[in-house]
């Protein structure tokens, strides 16, 4: 083959039942490589209609089992026998896009894994998203208890070593972060490339020049335990400063318990989901944006804030340090004590006008969908060029 050949790549990704930023990746990994199919262990089929709508999904035998959305973390136990499953006949590659299990997938072509992270329920245990079931409820909740036993045990270290043999056998993978990058090395002991995930940047610039800054701070993301929430009004509750939080998730009736117990009603104010238009506005209006979140592997959020010329607080950890600048130009700041009273401080003091939303937006530029799909497509046809050359 030469790289003037127009390769048939085969698209993979976790299973698909909820919108986030490996969904939205996803979305532009399949622009990249124009394709109408994309192989998933099981999905929800409004969903992918919905933010899929010109792509065949082809599933696994997992489509057909019961209650497979609310037993989704018990099924995990099948997803590895569910990616082998798939063939690719016709196909002169695979691109699968994973935090789980959609790089257990073979076939003798070529693979590249763009790879959110390691699974962190087998990896990293302090950041796992369930790590009690405090939250759960009925089956779902027993079924936790059972996978508890068999945490740190050496069925959970087989599990392991399966993923790190899966990865192995990989042709290359690229990361999504120098912090994911390290952790493939730390864990698998394979030396990843990094691509920065793509973000919106060019348009959200467009629609968002000329916003007015408004007195107010926002959150936006899930609303779940392990991005920070708490921590968020805990810091806007103590500094008596305005707080917009944009999303849903799993915690958000506790969050509401929570503010309703701290009587801070109208301080802290929860808009539920809000649309891709309403996001872009949101962010263009913050005086800042909150990103408490600890360790994460990206952050696509802190990137689109700076795209619409708004600095951003971040706790001083993992794929965020990659995206802002606190220093030269300024585009946010830092908070590396994570403690709410440490957050608050920075609310009290934060003035908008230190950071210039010309200096936002240029950082942003470094991480724009077109920059993204030009080296994922080069990355991908130089592997599929060395490998027939081989």
């Amino acid at each position: 083959m030469n790289k003037q050949t127009s390769y048939n790549i085969a698209i993979v990704s976790d299973p698909l039942y909820k919108y986030g930023g490996a969904e939205k990746h996803l979305q532009y990994i399949l622009k990249t490589f124009p394709q109408k199919t994309l192989f998933t262990a099981f999905c929800d089929k409004d969903f992918v209609k919905q933010q899929f709508p010109d792509v065949e999904v082809k599933t696994s035998f997992m489509q057909y089992l019961p209650w497979k959305l609310k037993l989704r973390y018990f099924y995990q136990l099948f997803q590895p026998l569910a990616y082998r499953s798939f063939r690719f006949k016709k196909y002169d590659g695979i691109v699968s896009i994973s935090i789980s299990f959609a790089k257990f997938v073979k076939g003798n072509i070529p693979h590249v894994n763009i790879c959110m992270s390691p699974p962190k329920f087998l990896w990293q245990k302090e950041d796992r998203t369930l790590t009690s079931d405090d939250h759960l409820t009925g089956i779902n909740k027993m079924f936790f208890r059972i996978y508890s036993l068999f945490m740190n045990t050496f069925l959970e270290k087989i599990w392991q070593r399966w993923d790190r043999n899966a990865a192995r056998r990989i042709d290359s993978i690229a990361a999504i972060s120098n912090v994911v990058k390290d952790r493939v090395k730390k864990y698998y002991d394979i030396d990843a490339d990094v691509i920065y995930p793509p973000v919106e940047v060019k348009e959200i610039e467009k629609l968002t020049k000329g916003s007015k800054r408004e007195n107010w701070f926002l959150y936006l993301g899930r609303v779940e335990t392990y991005k920070g929430v708490e921590l968020a009004i805990r810091a806007a509750v103590e500094a008596k400063v305005p707080l917009k939080i944009a999303g849903i998730g799993d915690d958000l009736a506790r969050m509401k318990s929570l503010v309703k117990e701290l009587n801070a009603k109208g301080l802290v104010k929860f808009l539920g989901f809000v649309s891709d238009k309403e996001r872009i506005e949101l962010l263009g209006k913050a005086k800042g944006l909150i990103f408490p979140v600890k360790n994460e592997d990206f952050g696509i959020v802190p990137v689109e804030a700076n795209a619409a010329g708004t600095p951003v607080i971040a706790y001083k950890q993992g794929g965020v340090v990659e995206t802002i600048s606190d220093s030269n130009p300024k585009t946010g700041i830092f908070f590396t004590k994570y403690d709410y009273k440490e957050l608050s401080k920075i609310l009290k003091k934060f003035d908008e006008k230190d950071y210039k939303p010309e200096n936002c937006r240029k950082q942003a530029d470094n991480f724009a969908v077109e920059i993204f799909q030009y080296k994922l497509k080069r990355y991908v046809e130089d592997i599929l060029e060395n490998t027939s050359n081989g």
